[in-house]
């Protein structure tokens, strides 16, 4: 068994990274993107590759580029594996992109807030999520469906946060829900992987009880699952159409 959860993961780190895959996730906000530069419709022009140093892990997670940022492929279609050895997709983020798109500041950040209705097995509550890209309208959908799953499932929906403008624990990188592009669920129920080893190179164990369930609902509206990654985050999502894109799916 441990050996056809191998050899999937292992081809998606191999794949090289295809810059449609940002054309094809974000077509309403870029204008074009090929391996020197992603040009978007604010007119904002981003390298597609810096001279950043990019060896060991410290420095590829710590100066990540738009290349590097599809270096690891994400599968949608993969079930409950532990993942491979510093394989976290989607973990290596590019600050600057997710800036042009959604804000460069806090300031301009919360001018793009809006307030969606998220359901729980109590009633609604109002979460604050980035317009952009329409992001609020798609985590809006995955509540709605979310709130049709059996109640055993549900149950793993609640204690949901969306924005908060932070830096993720530990590091100066500015935390995806600094965007209002993520969201966290069952946080008192998840797991988390700094709970058992603070050093990023260390090796730990793998542990998650989201339902599988829940996580599909979410990939299929453009986030992505902290469960998929090696430095497992199993209560986190966030929107990352450009992973999921057909030119980038690992499913390809």
């Amino acid at each position: 068994m441990k050996a056809r959860w191998l050899l999937p993961a292992l081809v998606a780190v191999s794949l090289h990274a295809n810059p449609q895959c940002y054309l094809q996730g974000y077509g309403e906000l870029i204008t074009s993107a090929d391996e020197t530069a992603l040009i978007l419709k604010n007119g904002a022009v981003l390298p597609y590759h810096t001279n950043t140093a990019k060896v060991s892990w410290d420095e590829k997670i710590n100066n990540a580029d738009l290349e590097m940022q599809l270096s690891q492929s994400y599968d949608s279609g993969g079930i409950e594996t532990p993942p491979l050895y510093l394989f976290d997709p989607g973990r290596l983020r590019y600050q600057p992109f997710f800036q042009a798109l959604y804000g460069k500041d806090q300031k301009t950040i919360e001018k793009n807030l809006v307030t969606i209705q998220w359901p729980t097995l109590k009633g609604a509550i109002k979460l604050p999520v980035n317009k952009v890209a329409g992001v609020d309208k798609k985590l809006y959908a995955i509540g709605q469906e979310i709130a049709k799953l059996p109640k055993s499932d549900r149950i793993w929906a609640e204690g949901a946060t969306t924005y908060a403008y932070r830096v993720i624990k530990d590091t100066d990188r500015l935390s995806m829900h600094s965007f209002g592009i993520a969201i966290d669920l069952a946080p008192t129920k998840t797991q988390y992987w700094k709970d058992e080893a603070p050093s990023e190179t260390a090796h730990i164990g793998y542990r998650n009880t989201m339902p599988i369930s829940i996580v599909r609902i979410f990939e299929k509206h453009g986030f992505i699952w902290g469960g998929r990654w090696y430095h497992y985050d199993t209560m986190h999502f966030e929107y990352r159409p450009e992973l999921l894109a057909p030119a980038c799916s690992a499913k390809n």
